[in-house]
């Protein structure tokens, strides 16, 4: 099953609530099910450097389909190679890593591959807890909440009194239509817009073939710094 538009905004909102700017940050994402993609998806909207570990070639095939990965790797040298330059020049990107979680989770201890955030959509050998340990250790903060796996230092939340909508255009030159009109209504100095905003400027290029589009419908928490 594809993610789902409302579970990837709610986790965009989180992340955007918990920090303002996210480009030129490396976060790292434990597994590609359904709470995995849409951390990814969430990640590119937010602006961040993924990178995405599973071991599961089937998940890494349905991620790749569904544009949760820019790049599949099967080395952690091409990985960090995709990742870096991105990183520094703070474009969003997500590269997915092939083969043994453990194996990476590891090397990355080895290598002193620090995220700034990890988060954990599966649950995890002993020997990936420990390796996440190290990461955590040396400054990394794991996220938990929304369909991410705890227990972490981070919770994302959204407002409990929120509520999604979606609307469904019948072809995409409607689609676009209504994407502008939600954009034009977005515009303003409340405190939530640019967040409303940046979500509607990537849904297009996260869901190009949906014509649905899920949206906050009214917003008002200040973000946080």
């Amino acid at each position: 099953m594809a993610a789902s538009q409302a579970d990837t905004l709610r986790l965009f909102t989180a992340l955007r609530l918990h920090r303002t700017v996210w480009a030129g940050s490396l976060v790292l994402g434990l597994g590609l099910n359904d709470a995995g993609r849409a951390f990814a998806l969430a990640s590119l909207a937010a602006g961040a450097a993924a990178l995405l570990l599973e071991d599961d070639p089937a998940r890494l095939r349905e991620a790749s389909r569904e544009g949760c990965a820019t790049f599949t790797v099967t080395t952690l040298d091409e990985a960090l190679r995709a990742l870096k330059n991105e990183v520094r020049q703070g474009r969003a990107i997500t590269v997915a890593l092939g083969g043994s979680v453990e194996q990476w989770l590891s090397e990355m201890a080895e290598r002193g591959v620090l995220p700034r955030s990890l988060a954990v959509a599966r649950e995890l050998s002993d020997a990936e807890a420990a390796a996440i340990g190290i990461l955590k250790d040396w400054g990394a903060e794991r996220l938990h909440g929304l369909g991410l796996i705890g227990p972490g230092e981070v919770e994302l939340t959204v407002g409990a009194h929120w509520a999604i909508t979606t609307d469904t255009a019948t072809n995409q030159a409607e689609r676009r239509s209504l994407d502008a009109a939600l954009l034009a209504a977005a515009e303003g100095d409340a405190a939530m817009s640019e967040v409303t905003r940046q979500w509607l400027r990537a849904a297009p290029t996260l869901f190009p073939r949906s014509l649905d589009r899920s949206h906050w419908q009214s917003l008002s928490t200040p973000v946080k710094a």
